[in-house]
């Protein structure tokens, strides 16, 4: 298997090695004065990692040097059942010493295009440039069964090699906005990794890892492609059919 490919036993294992990343990745930083700019998603199996954080890494990681930033966002209120800022807040954020200052959250009550052109500036001003990009130290992906990763959908590529850091996502289905870094912004991080769970994500994971023909089909094959420090970190459901 790939040296980038790190596969647990169960979404607690898989999700308390990525905690362990964050720690030591923060302590780094601290060191040097820096700051640990991260951008999380959404989802089930984050929920799982922001829990862990919340209950064994509160006192341990410096969080006063870690800023969160979002890969993508519901054009939701934040206090919709469906926003992933209302999540990661509850399982996570209202549990930290953590200061306000330290949290850039997309505001996906905002009209889309406002919003995605307010979150296009908050990155160039907060964030270290390079390539004219804007660097995050670590970007948080998951993967849905459908392939897309962030708010990037099969069916939206184009976003892929957008010259905007941030757009707009829309679900194929539901036809929901969202807001969403694009492709270029997320492979410019110093750090990808997919953290990925489950049995119903073991086909295109398959097929993405072992380049199969239909494998640049999925926004998650590009992401993977493109980024040479792309890390997956995955539960052995996920990993049934490698």
């Amino acid at each position: 298997m790939s040296e980038n490919l790190h596969v647990f036993e169960t979404p607690y294992d898989t999700a308390h090695a990525v905690a362990e990343i964050i720690l030591a990745k923060a302590k780094a930083n601290q060191k040097l004065s820096l700051p640990l700019n991260i951008a999380v998603s959404g989802g089930s199996t984050p929920k799982i990692l922001f829990t862990i954080l919340a209950n064994d890494y509160a006192e341990s990681i410096p969080w006063h040097f870690v800023r969160l930033f979002w890969v993508d966002e519901r054009c939701v209120p934040p206090t919709h059942p469906e926003s992933n800022f209302g999540m990661t807040y509850e399982s996570l954020l209202k549990h930290l010493p953590i200061h306000d200052a330290n949290i850039f959250r997309m505001q996906g009550e905002n009209d889309p295009e406002k919003e995605a052109e307010r979150y296009r500036k908050i990155l160039k001003n907060e964030l270290p440039q390079k390539n004219d990009l804007p660097q995050f130290d670590i970007i948080l992906l998951g993967m849905g069964d459908d392939g897309h990763t962030a708010s990037i959908f099969p069916n939206q590529m184009e976003l892929l090699q957008s010259s905007y850091t941030v757009s707009i996502g829309i679900h194929p289905v539901s036809k929901q906005k969202r807001i969403t870094l694009t492709g270029k912004t997320i492979n410019q991080a110093a750090d990808v990794i997919f953290l990925i769970t489950g049995e119903s994500k073991a086909d295109v994971l398959r097929q993405i890892l072992k380049r199969e023909p239909t494998f640049d089909t999925f926004p998650a094959a590009f992401i993977h492609s493109n980024s040479s420090i792309a890390e997956f970190y995955i539960d052995k459901q996920a990993s049934s059919e490698l």
